[in-house]
């Protein structure tokens, strides 16, 4: 019977150790792409060119706001922001390269970024502190900024402190007041008048300083205390001012009683009239009262007869329920001896306040020379 010849355990060990070999390069090299793969998807260069596209190849203003907002106004839109960024860039193609101090430190990359021939801005890219599973650092963006200044202006807006200023449809609080100012209302005021809950010391206007504006802007709305919109002009130097408005209501109820009182007044005043004349417009219990009854200093121009021309009445403001004031003008023509005339010009503010469910005139201003009794 022939020997069956038996393959050398030699070759086979040997064949064996050949292709655990293989497989351990063949794996080895799978490893050493796989790194080389994930070492080279993690270099700073790759994330500056996705930070690139993301944000700056089709110029998405939009998105870099987003990342980094610029310190401007609250009553810029996005759309103002947007578009003033635009500007500034201009339209020249965008590229970016690794500026030319190249790394900052290991760990952060600087690129600028142009357009055209314009550079505008620059970002980062830094390591995250963060690895791969393959121990690799992770490379991010790190911030950006643009090389041009954000250059913002200024709205000054002088308004009734009552009132609501609004720009931009942005509405002002008190923190943008640099002042406040009365007017000679506020000494004629009676005491422990309430509008809403706060002492009203006549009429006040504040001053309101907006900074941080990207564009210069007419968009100034002032409405009064009742919602009512108010007329705002721009004067020489670019302050915008509003009006206080008057109540035509008052006026086409009290018209008469401020023109009777007043000239009534006038006749007392020129010992033609007598004090009962003006007795029915005045609160007994104020100090005008007083003042008025007990006046012996008559503002006397010897004359004939007098007639009164001219009468106007104003201004007409309620500073809280139950209180306001008027403004009346008009001429005192006298015709004295010998045909001479004397004319007095007279301009009053008459204030008003309830009194049993009538109004009675408690105090009163004039603007001319001929005035009250002290």
């Amino acid at each position: 019977m022939e020997k069956t010849k038996r393959f050398p355990y030699f070759y086979t060990i040997l064949a064996l150790l050949v292709l655990v070999g293989v497989c351990c390069v063949a794996y080895g090299l799978g490893l050493l792409k796989s790194w080389m793969a994930d070492y080279e998807s993690t270099r700073p260069k790759y994330v500056a060119e996705q930070v690139f596209d993301t944000y700056f190849k089709n110029l998405d203003i939009e998105a870099l706001i987003e990342t980094n907002p610029f310190n401007v106004s609250p009553a810029e839109t996005k759309e103002d922001l947007i578009k003033y960024v635009t500007d500034q860039i201009g339209g020249g193609e965008i590229t970016y390269n690794e500026a030319a101090s190249g790394s900052i430190t290991g760990d952060v990359f600087k690129y600028v970024v142009s357009a055209g021939k314009y550079k505008f801005a620059q970002f980062t890219v830094v390591n995250s502190g963060e690895k791969t599973e393959y121990g690799n650092s992770i490379y991010t963006m790190g911030g950006y900024e643009f090389f041009y200044k954000v250059e913002t202006v200024s709205v000054k807006i002088i308004a009734p402190s009552d009132a609501t200023v609004t720009v931009n449809g942005y509405t002002l609080d008190k923190s943008c007041v640099t002042e406040v100012t009365e007017t000679e209302s506020c000494a004629h005021m009676p005491d422990r008048v309430f509008h809403n809950g706060d002492p009203t010391q006549g009429i006040k206007y504040s001053t309101y300083v907006l900074d941080g504006l990207l564009y210069k802007t007419e968009n100034i709305t002032v409405t009064d205390k009742y919602g009512a919109p108010c007329t705002v002009t721009k004067d020489e130097n670019g302050v915008f001012r509003a009006t206080v408005n008057y109540n035509e209501e008052l006026k086409e109820l009290y018209s008469e009683i401020a023109l009777a009182f007043s000239v009534n007044y006038a006749k007392f005043a020129q010992a033609c009239g007598t004090f009962n004349g003006v007795k029915p417009y005045i609160d007994p219990k104020s100090d005008l009262y007083e003042k008025i009854r007990t006046l012996e200093n008559f503002y006397v121009h010897a004359h004939n007869e007098c007639e009164f021309l001219d009468e106007q009445t104003f201004e007409f403001y309620e500073y809280a329920d139950g209180v306001f004031s008027c403004r009346v003008k008009y001429t005192w023509h006298a015709i004295r001896g010998n045909a001479r005339e004397q004319y007095e010009y007279i301009d009053l503010s008459l204030y008003f306040h309830e009194v049993d469910g009538q109004y009675k005139l408690y105090d009163m201003m004039t603007h001319s020379d001929f005035s009250i009794p002290e």
